[in-house]
């Protein structure tokens, strides 16, 4: 095993004693807080796609274990189980 020493040089005037990570957290900290306050749920919900419907899903992943076939087997037949496990809910 091989040790290494690493000399990081502490930028006391430009972060204070402590460095930049209690900055960065509390700013952090801060942004999450007014997410939180404006609806974290509609931000959310604004940048989602809608999903798409049952059948169309279950041809979407028909479609794409066919273009996987050839190259992955395995992939395409896990993706033909997910589309007939979603045509059964």
């Amino acid at each position: 095993m091989t040790t290494m020493n690493v000399n990081i040089p502490a930028y006391a005037s430009a972060f204070g004693l402590e460095g930049p990570a209690p900055r960065l957290a509390e700013w952090l900290a801060r942004a999450i807080i007014e997410l939180q306050s404006i609806g974290l749920e509609s931000i959310g919900n604004w940048l989602r796609m809608p999903a798409p419907a049952v059948p169309e899903a279950a041809a979407q992943l028909l479609r794409l274990a066919e273009a996987y076939d050839a190259t992955q087997p395995s992939y395409a037949a896990d993706l033909r189980a997910a589309a007939l496990m979603s045509q059964r809910d």
